[in-house]
């Protein structure tokens, strides 16, 4: 879809499913964002507030999945935590709709902006970590039913899932290097090949102490419940020195906090250790981690960094699905690969 053709989808299924709320036909919407696997982000500006409709491609998307998150958001903003965004109901009563090879849920718009790089300071910090502490203390004890165990287990005590799934992705990107690098040969696109090559090679030298740094941790017992995923710099939103939201919830499934924090930290200070330890000391102000927990922040920091710039040679290559401008995706490239040569320098 373009974005003309997305903005009038998107009026089209308001107008038919949220009447209730407001007359969309007066209403202004932009096309925010929209990936390439058909999922996409609008704001809608009513007299009744402003709102976010987001669109999951029917094709790659479990409506029990996204369901099941849902009354994860719900229980979360039950027990006070505000800055979650809980989808609203539709005429229907449901808070996902099918609706022209899509599924759409609308929610409230978050305040705020993601400048904590441009604007860092104690008190954001302070801020963010402490209300992603209450969101996990929030939403642990959620029981999940069976029709969604593929990605949600009630609360225990267990190995680290991503762990061993990190490894895995490993071994994978490696039987995969020869491919990649034959395809960069054939890039037309410079600079997407200049960066990649080094983010090739430097994979190469790194993934072997990786991979050991993950199987040391990957028999720890920590507590697993229901975790965000993908909390990262440019999904917290802040107004002023406060956390105001939190966006994207799509990845949610049931980990390790650590996984969390470690996204978290390692977006916003890469591998500066006195910022990470203060951020941290400010999330277990609030709810205190084991030690074990602590344990598997390292190697799931710098296993993500490792796969991260393998993750796009994947969608270039593999899934097809880059956008025909390279330039923000080489600009991700640039700061993926700062992080890599530091890592890589460590073996």
């Amino acid at each position: 879809m373009n974005r003309a053709t997305d903005t009038a989808a998107s009026r089209s299924v308001l107008s038919r499913k949220y009447r209730l709320i407001a007359d969309w036909n007066a209403v202004e919407i932009e096309a925010v964002s929209g990936g390439f696997s058909g999922a996409g982000v609008f704001k809608a500006e009513s007299t009744a507030g402003t709102y976010c409709l987001r669109r999951w491609p029917v094709s790659q998307t479990s409506s029990t999945r996204v369901l099941a998150i849902h009354q994860l958001l719900e229980l979360a903003n039950h027990r006070s935590i505000a800055a979650v965004p809980v989808p609203v109901r539709a005429d229907s009563g449901t808070t996902l709709s099918e609706v022209a090879g899509g599924f759409w849920q609308l929610e409230p718009w978050m305040p705020g902006v993601a400048d904590f790089s441009t604007r860092p300071n104690d008190e954001r910090l302070k801020s963010a970590m402490t209300q992603l502490a209450r969101f996990h203390k929030a939403i642990r004890d959620w029981g999940p039913t069976a029709q969604v165990s593929q990605w949600f287990r009630p609360e225990s005590l267990s190995p680290c899932p991503t762990v061993r799934h990190r490894i895995q992705l490993l071994d994978g990107y490696a039987a995969s290097v020869a491919d990649f690098k034959a395809a960069l040969a054939k890039e037309h696109d410079a600079r997407f090949r200049a960066v990649s090559s080094q983010i090739v090679m430097l994979f190469q030298t790194a993934h072997p102490g990786v991979k050991q740094e993950l199987a040391a941790v990957a028999e720890l017992s920590v507590p697993l419940q229901p975790c965000i995923r993908d909390v990262w710099h440019d999904h917290v939103l802040f107004d002023g020195d406060e956390l105001s939201g939190i966006v994207d919830f799509g990845a949610m499934a049931t980990d390790s906090v650590s996984c969390d924090l470690s996204r978290l930290l390692g977006s916003l200070f890469s591998d500066d250790p006195a910022s990470w330890q203060q951020g941290l000391s400010y999330y277990e102000s609030a709810r205190p981690m084991t030690e074990a927990e602590h344990r598997l922040l390292r190697p799931l920091d710098r296993s993500s960094v490792l796969l991260s710039g393998m993750t796009w040679l994947k969608r270039r290559y593999v899934l097809m699905n880059t956008p025909a401008d390279l330039s923000p995706v080489c600009d991700r490239l640039d700061a993926i690969l700062a992080r890599l040569t530091t890592l890589a320098r460590s073996f």
